[in-house]
């Protein structure tokens, strides 16, 4: 890619994009992409989100295309609770890619009266995260503009490239200012382990467990959980109770069915991660029974293979190979029975080398898989061993995760459809 064929495409109303689409309305415009309802020739309408490479710094610029291409390959999730990604392209040089465009209102703005379900609502959005985590990805960025509601009642998940890769996601929500004199409301659905510079490095599911507790808390209130919030000064105090997990219970007391509904917020608005669900199964098994259950959409790769033939594998699922397999078995150099997982660096030999190329969150020693050929079992160690290291075993700096947990030296079993993730690397374990 040639730097210089780069343009600014501040797209308008009735502008042709790529020789093939016309802007029938600009959607959004923000730091990380320009969004806009188009239309091709045949009279498809689509939602077309592009990056505007043209404000990358120009020595960054071909990392970030290959980074963004991995980003977008990474979304093609097939799912009824999604938007479809449908296509891809360039624009003067600047990546962009095309979702389904849905007639529909935002969770915000659609009518809440009287025919309204909130368990199915609830439900769906559910399903969605699930899918998501299950296929490696994390929505990172969900807020009732997020999750659109069509006429008839279907809820979908829409604008998640992106949003649980720190490097992609805009540094203004992390402090829930964007810019002096104007508070960033959008903020008060973010994970605390997301806001601020000591912010996590990885993103990880259990973020958008917490995203979801204030969206449920909204739909059943019209509140938000930790009290007002509509100015700078607010935010102070709603960050106090966020810390001290004081969310409003009292609100909920006039509800029917109030203390199931308890049950589910507990699960979500813990102030530190490892208080909240592990997964979104959690979560669901807290609702009554309304008969409205998960629907899989033909030709889904959500579920990761499960039947173990020959071993297991991991299926990078986010990262810069994003749909590289490794198997684990051709992998392992026998009579040795581990694999050392670390970036991929010239001085360091590692059995699985991680490429990294806009980031620096994966350590060059990361961690350690072991095999139980009794038992048939892998394990996952954070580290490395290191003879010339004090204490001989060296953790990584940014930390191990299988799902939401952070793992330590000990050891961590694994199986069939658990996500490592490294850093900004997920690695998805199947069977083959």
């Amino acid at each position: 890619m040639q730097n210089n064929n780069i343009q600014v495409c501040d797209f308008r109303l009735h502008d042709i994009i790529d020789g093939r689409y016309r802007v029938e309305r600009v959607l959004d415009v923000s730091d990380m992409t320009r969004k806009f309802k188009v239309v091709d020739p045949s009279g498809t309408e689509y939602t077309l989100t592009l990056f505007p490479l043209w404000k990358t710094e120009r020595r960054k610029r071909g990392e970030m295309q290959s980074y963004i291409d991995n980003e977008i390959k990474s979304c093609r999730i097939k799912s009824c609770y999604l938007t479809a990604v449908s296509g891809t392209g360039m624009a003067e040089g600047n990546p962009y890619f095309l979702s389904e465009y849905v007639t529909a209102k935002d969770l915000l703005h659609c009518p809440k009266g009287k025919g309204f379900d909130v368990v199915r609502t609830a439900k769906a959005i559910l399903y969605g995260l699930d899918d998501l985590h299950k296929s490696g990805k994390v929505h990172g960025r969900l807020s009732p503009e997020k999750i659109l509601v069509t006429e008839d009642g279907n809820v979908l998940l829409t604008d998640y490239a992106g949003g649980g890769r720190k490097s992609m996601s805009p540094g203004a929500h992390r402090t829930g200012v964007s810019r002096p004199g104007l508070f960033d409301r959008i903020a008060a659905y973010k994970a605390p382990e997301l806001l601020g510079p000591e912010c996590s490095a990885t993103v990880l599911p259990s973020a958008d467990v917490f995203s979801f507790g204030v969206v449920l808390f909204q739909l059943l209130t019209a509140e938000l959980p930790f009290g007002r919030l509509q100015s700078e000064s607010d935010w102070v105090n709603y960050l106090a109770r966020e810390r001290s997990s004081e969310w409003n219970r009292n609100l909920l007391s006039r509800l029917e069915n109030h203390e199931i509904w308890v049950g589910i917020l507990d699960l979500c608005l813990a102030y530190d991660a490892s208080g909240r669900a592990g997964n979104i199964g959690e979560i669901l098994k807290k609702f009554p029974e309304d008969g409205y259950t998960y629907e899989s959409m033909p030709g889904s790769q959500v579920k990761a293979p499960e039947v173990i033939q020959n071993g297991l594998s991991l299926h990078v699922m986010q990262g810069d190979e994003t749909g590289r397999h490794f198997r684990l078995p051709e992998v392992m150099q026998l009579p040795r029975r581990i694999i050392t997982v670390g970036r991929n660096d010239n001085a360091i030999f590692n059995m699985i080398p991680l490429k990294e190329s806009v980031t620096s969150y994966i350590s060059r020693r990361h961690f350690t898989m072991e095999y139980d050929d009794e038992a048939d079992v892998w394990y996952v160690r954070d580290g490395q061993w290191d003879k010339t290291a004090r204490g001989r075993w060296i953790r990584s700096l940014n930390g191990t995760f299988v799902n939401s947990e952070r793992i330590s030296a000990e050891g961590h079993k694994i199986v069939p459809g658990d996500i490592i993730s490294v850093g900004e690397v997920k690695l998805r374990v199947e069977a083959y």
